[in-house]
């Protein structure tokens, strides 16, 4: 079969598209003929050494993918071949073929693309146990969203307001962006790369500062973030771009004064329950049409270079997807 590998860390060019053998389900695993994979930040800081994980060039690349079950293993009694599935997957998912674990497997809903099902694994459920478990928004709490109309923000934003949160505050680089999030429940955009950003946030909380800070950005973008922390504000810190190297002796003060707090988040660590908690309700909003979903950057398997390139520009919107 095609597949995309990663045969060491100097980026884009670290990629081959090869022949490989297709994998074997093994007895608690799931085939999945694979009709669309996602592309993630993570993903793009791997082929550049920036991002932890347990093998060793060469691997296909790809934690997830969307498609139809083409095999179980002995021990799978409740997915059968033929079902529309989407799965983090145990081998790579830049791949014609990969292997689930069977637990892992969600269907897609009826009204959802294979393209559309790649948002479903790590972004959608990413934003939603994010907000949950580590901001554990309330109804009174204003919420500002940085890189909004990227994979992870678009959900965060309409995520937000399906949980009823007094105010979201989104921040994105173009007309565009603005205009979209916006459209999906945003209460207030602000183009984060115009002078005076923070001023504006300050403005649309009434000088007060934002109750909840969804930090990917880092740099100049994330201290401004800390710097608009109402009190007894929390920073959730999350995303694989986001590298803080340790706290200024200002901010800690900061933190203490205003009794502040900031929360760290890892999807892949996060214990079953929580997923259990959320899929189902994740599925539910996806299916009432209650969350929109954007999939619209879809690239062949053999561009993928190509894909990785327009995920790092910041100009997409929503996810990047590869097709074999």
């Amino acid at each position: 079969m095609k597949a995309v590998q990663l045969v060491g860390f100097d980026g884009v060019a670290s990629l081959r598209l090869v022949d490989v053998a297709t994998p074997v389900p093994q007895p608690h695993e799931v085939l999945i003929n694979v009709k669309a994979t996602g592309v993630n930040f993570a993903e793009v800081e791997l082929t550049k050494g920036r991002y932890d994980v347990a093998k060793q060039p060469p691997f296909v690349m790809g934690f997830e993918a969307a498609g139809t079950v083409d095999a179980v293993g002995s021990k799978v009694t409740h997915v059968k071949i033929g079902d529309r599935i989407v799965a983090l997957v145990s081998s790579g998912g830049y791949a014609e073929y990969a292997t689930a674990d069977a637990n892992l497997a969600i269907t897609i809903p009826e009204n959802v693309t294979f393209a559309e099902a790649t948002t479903i694994t790590v972004q959608g459920l990413s934003a939603y146990t994010l907000l949950k478990f580590a901001a554990k928004v309330q109804r009174s709490d204003s919420v500002l969203v940085q890189a909004a109309a990227g994979g992870v923000g678009l959900y965060l934003v309409q995520l937000a307001k399906t949980m009823g949160v007094k105010k979201v505050i989104a921040l994105a680089g173009s007309k565009q962006k603005l205009d979209l999030v916006v459209s999906l429940g945003a209460d207030v955009a602000i183009n984060y790369s115009e002078r005076g950003w923070a001023d504006d946030v300050r403005h649309a909380t009434d000088g007060e500062g934002v109750d909840v800070v969804l930090e990917a950005a880092s740099g100049e973008i994330g201290e401004g973030s800390f710097k608009l922390m109402a009190p007894f504000g929390r920073m959730v810190i999350y995303g694989a771009r986001n590298i803080h190297d340790t706290f200024s002796p200002e901010q800690i003060q900061q933190l203490i004064y205003r009794n502040q707090s900031v929360i760290g988040f890892n999807f892949p660590s996060l214990r079953p329950e929580y997923l259990t908690d959320a899929i189902p309700r994740l599925l539910e909003l996806i299916a009432r049409h209650k969350v929109q979903i954007f999939a619209n950057h879809v690239f062949p398997l053999a561009d993928v270079a190509v894909a990785f390139e327009a995920l790092a520009s910041r100009q997409t919107i929503g996810k990047v997807v590869l097709v074999p």
